[in-house]
């Protein structure tokens, strides 16, 4: 009994060597960090592509609306046939000239050119509220930047959190193998019990079970980033999470740290929009002007043709139109009540938002903490039980138990620094910045030394 068991503590510390030799190795190149995932949702994501269209669309806008304040120039040619004898296309009929000078068949064609004079103002109303739609536009494709990013950090972080959860059962499900195997061969020379093969068995079942769990979860995951990332499926490794968020990150930011987010800034913009269509509504009551320059040939069929042009200048004002403009005012006035408040809607989320990022970065360091501790508890435990199996004062069914809760004490390790990691991500993404691995764009695993 006390060579099997000797046998298998060589046989363990072999095992963590070589565990620790691989995880000491450097990253080869082939593990996709975050910032290169970040940088590639930032170009192949298609809900982003779509926002900067919208912006682009914005920014058309833009032109039509400024546009308006150099009118338009048109061509014209027209042909007419009256039923009695007319000058050629009169101003007025006149009242004394000869039958000569009349013809009632008559074409021409010519050019003329209208241009608004903006004394009510209603044009550059338009072009102000269409300038801020475009701001709004451009903040608004920001923020659906963001939101990507915030939705990649989440998959990317629980893809790192699967993967230290599955490495630290691949090695519990390693000892319990060499456990069943010394185990049978004790039961088979009668040293011990079979009810211990039987509990090393379950154990075995267990983590297989946990295993495929994991896998699936992983299969998951990796679909939903594949899906931010434009691609049929996401297949390379992540990078392996080691040292902690630096501690000197923003934590406790005032109100001005939110003046960064783009979705403030977006439906700030709107709220400006609407001020500018009420102001334009409000202006329709106001008269207008415009000049117009006509040149035209004219001629008869029976008569010479002739140049003629003219310029006017017309001054209307609107006194009725069935309430339109009342209608008008009172949906501007509503559209702006309900922009500012959408806004301050955006204002309470993102205080929200940066309240919960504080928090949950509090949180997350301190369970960090915890799980150090009580990794270096579960560390300790098991190799005084190691040391107790070796020299056969426990049996193994003893040993697995310390070694089941060293497993779990990993896992929840490996958990709690992606859980700190996420947090940091999302702190960042909560005053309108990207997460910090963004600009440390690699393909290397993110960390090489545990603080």
């Amino acid at each position: 009994m006390l060579q099997i068991n000797q046998y298998h503590h060589v046989s363990r510390h072999l095992i963590s060597m070589s565990m620790l030799l691989i995880c000491s190795m450097p990253s080869v190149g082939s593990a996709a960090g975050l910032g290169t995932i970040l940088h590639q949702v930032e170009h192949s994501a298609p809900q982003l592509h779509a926002a900067n269209a919208k912006e682009a669309a914005s920014n058309a806008g833009v032109g039509i609306a400024k546009s308006q304040y150099w009118g338009h120039a048109e061509t014209f040619a027209q042909t007419t046939h009256y039923n009695n004898d007319r000058l050629v296309n009169p101003i007025a009929y006149p009242p004394v000239l000869k039958r000569s000078l009349f013809d009632n068949n008559t074409y021409g064609y010519g050019a003329a050119y209208t241009l608004p004079i903006d004394i009510d103002g209603r044009i550059t109303a338009k072009v102000n509220a269409q300038e801020h739609l475009h701001q709004a536009a451009s903040e608004g494709a920001k923020q659906t930047r963001l939101a990507l990013f915030g939705q990649a950090v989440t998959l990317y972080r629980g893809l790192q959190r699967l993967e230290g959860v599955k490495q630290a059962l691949q090695e519990q499900h390693k000892a319990l193998l060499g456990h069943q195997k010394i185990t049978a061969t004790s039961v088979r020379v009668g040293r011990v019990a079979a009810v211990e093969l039987l509990r090393i068995k379950a154990e075995l079942k267990s983590v297989e079970g946990q295993l495929a769990g994991l896998t699936g979860d992983e299969a998951r995951l990796r679909s939903s980033l594949a899906r931010l990332l434009n691609i049929q499926y996401f297949n390379k490794p992540v990078g392996k999470l080691s040292k902690m968020p630096t501690t000197n990150r923003i934590r406790n930011p005032n109100h001005k740290a939110l003046q960064n987010r783009p979705d403030l800034a977006a439906a700030k913009s709107f709220t400006r929009a609407e001020d500018e269509n009420l102001k334009g509504a409000n202006r329709e009551w106001l008269p207008k002007l415009s000049l117009r320059a006509e040149t035209m040939y004219n001629k008869g069929f029976t008569a010479s043709g002739a140049n003629n042009w003219s310029v006017n200048a017309q001054l209307s004002w609107q006194f009725w139109d069935g309430g339109r403009r009342f209608a008008h005012t009172d949906q501007a006035k509503a559209n702006r009540e309900i922009a500012k408040q959408q806004y301050q809607d955006v204002l309470n989320q993102a205080q929200a938002e940066l309240t919960s990022a504080q928090a949950n970065w509090q949180a997350a360091a301190l369970q960090y903490q915890a799980t150090t501790a009580g990794l270096k508890a579960s560390i300790e435990n098991e190799r005084i039980q190691s040391d107790r199996f070796t020299s056969g004062r426990i049996s193994s069914v003893d040993l697995i138990d310390a070694e089941a809760a060293l497993a779990r004490a990993r896992a929840d390790h490996t958990s709690a620094l992606a859980n700190w990691w996420l947090a940091d991500d999302q702190l960042y993404l909560a005053i309108g910045k990207e997460p910090s691995a963004y600009h440390t764009h690699t393909t290397q695993q993110e960390s090489h030394h545990a603080k």
